[in-house]
């Protein structure tokens, strides 16, 4: 990194938060400071704007830029110079749910389409569920996991909640069955972790016939906010300086 940091730096390209224009020249004009700079063909600058589809508006002053344009802009001019590697921190900050979704197929079809490494910054864990291979969690500057997105699916066990009119008499009768069931005293539920498929039948049978009312049977799986908190709880009770990428 010492020797070719210049050159290192080329092929990495970022978004940090907050993006940083001229507000008194167009969109276009500020691709094209960032094009000189890098040395890059000019083709690149309709092609990003095509990406980040603010072609319609490139020509208009970037102080009359929304949020969410600001950012799409911010992101054109990260991908100008075509890098290897791409680092966004909260890239969805300021955008609408259809910008948000637009956004997230496009990191996708990034590293898809062009072999490119994108690092991702967000404290929006349902975005990062949908777009990321791997995963990190960091808390307090540490960090405390670092996986495929695979791994981490498998702390996510799912258990089925059961809503009945009768929990201490529905967990005996499961028992005696040898069906271990937790209850749920603030939901009014039974949850078991371990039920299969084929065990679910089996269990509401079971309760019916003996006269237990069953209001719902319901899967529960743990959402990647669920474990986020599993990790960082057992480091800090603070969680508001955790990051996830």
């Amino acid at each position: 990194m010492r020797k070719e940091r210049f050159s290192i730096l080329r092929r990495v390209g970022s978004l940090v938060e907050t993006p940083s224009y001229y507000g008194n020249l167009t969109g276009s004009e500020n691709l094209e400071i960032v094009r000189r700079v890098l040395g890059v063909d000019k083709k690149n600058i309709e092609e990003v704007l095509k990406l980040v589809q603010l072609q319609k508006v490139k020509d208009r002053v970037v102080k009359e830029y929304s949020l969410g344009m600001k950012q799409r802009l911010g992101i054109a001019m990260a991908l100008i110079g075509n890098p290897d590697l791409l680092i966004l921190d909260e890239p969805t900050n300021g955008l609408d749910p259809a910008g948000i979704q637009e956004i997230r197929e496009l990191i996708k079809q990034l590293s898809r389409e062009r072999e490119m490494t994108v690092l991702i910054s967000s404290h929006l864990l349902s975005e990062i569920d949908q777009m990321a291979t791997e995963v990190g969690i960091i808390n307090q500057g540490q960090l405390i996991f670092q996986d495929k997105m695979s791994v981490l699916n498998e702390e996510r066990q799912s258990s089925i909640l059961i809503r009945v009119n009768e929990l201490v008499k529905a967990r005996k009768l499961l028992s005696k069955e040898g069906i271990v069931v937790d209850i749920n005293e603030g939901q009014q539920t039974l949850s078991c972790e371990k039920c299969k498929d084929q065990f679910i039948a089996y269990i509401n049978d079971i309760l019916v016939r003996n006269n237990i009312s069953v209001y719902r049977i319901e899967e529960k799986k743990k959402s990647l906010e669920d474990i986020f908190l599993q990790f960082t709880r057992s480091k800090s009770n603070d969680t508001h300086s955790n990051t996830i990428y």
